[in-house]
């Protein structure tokens, strides 16, 4: 099976292709891909599920929404347009009870700059929970709005059972480069603990534009804070 067949673009010269194990699903399997992440051309970062016999493709969820589709309207003007990254390379995990899939999606390309890419960006660094069937959206969340510093999810989203006010509760935990933990009901995607939007600094980068707020967890604390270094 040749996995760039039915991409829209010719991505014959790209690196275009799985870099973890898919997901797999009553008869299906589930992949996201690692492509490169500019500047210049590259790949989609689509999560795909296709039949384990006979390999024709069954869904794909656009992890850059096309006109029409929601979160499209992040993209300002024809921006998404061609659009990489925002890819799912670190896998997928399955809640095979439910029939609901997690990713966790990477920066868009290019991860530096996004002078050519303003807006909020979905669903670049978001985690997303989408139905194993069909591919339909059933929640996500923004981790990092309009990223400039490759801040991507590198690592699918674990599912976990917390406690949480005194009672046992399905999550999804999602880590990131930030030392941040957000926790989800898996369900609905509700978050477990507040997170904040705080202002940050504005790009001091000519066409630059940084988001004007950060999705910041109050709980748990980040690693970072939980690291004492002691110096003579």
């Amino acid at each position: 099976m040749e996995l760039r067949e039915g991409i829209e673009r010719d991505i014959s010269r790209l690196r275009y292709g799985p870099t973890s194990p898919p997901a797999i699903y009553q008869d299906i399997f589930i992949i996201g891909v690692s492509s490169d992440e500019g500047p210049g051309p590259v790949a989609p970062g689509d999560v795909r599920a296709f039949d384990v016999r006979s390999g024709r493709e069954v869904w794909r969820f656009h992890t850059v929404p096309r006109p029409g589709e929601f979160g499209n309207d992040t993209w300002e003007g024809d921006s998404w347009k061609d659009r990489s990254g925002a890819n799912a390379w670190g896998g997928a995990s399955l809640d095979e009870k439910r029939g609901m899939v997690f990713v966790g999606l990477g920066s868009a390309a290019y991860d530096f700059y996004g002078g050519d890419r303003k807006g909020q960006n979905l669903f670049a660094n978001s985690v997303v929970a989408l139905d194993a069937s069909t591919g339909r959206r059933i929640w996500h969340f923004q981790t990092l709005h309009h990223d400039l510093w490759d801040h991507d999810l590198a690592v699918y989203p674990n599912l976990v059972r917390a406690t949480h006010a005194s009672k046992q509760i399905d999550a999804v935990a999602q880590v990131g480069k930030r030392g941040y933990v957000f926790l989800f009901d898996r369900v609905t995607g509700k978050p477990r603990f507040e997170i904040e939007e705080r202002p940050v600094p504005p790009s001091d980068v000519p066409s630059g534009e940084a988001w004007p707020t950060q999705p910041i967890p109050v709980k748990p604390p980040p690693s970072h804070a939980r690291t004492t270094v002691r110096m003579a």
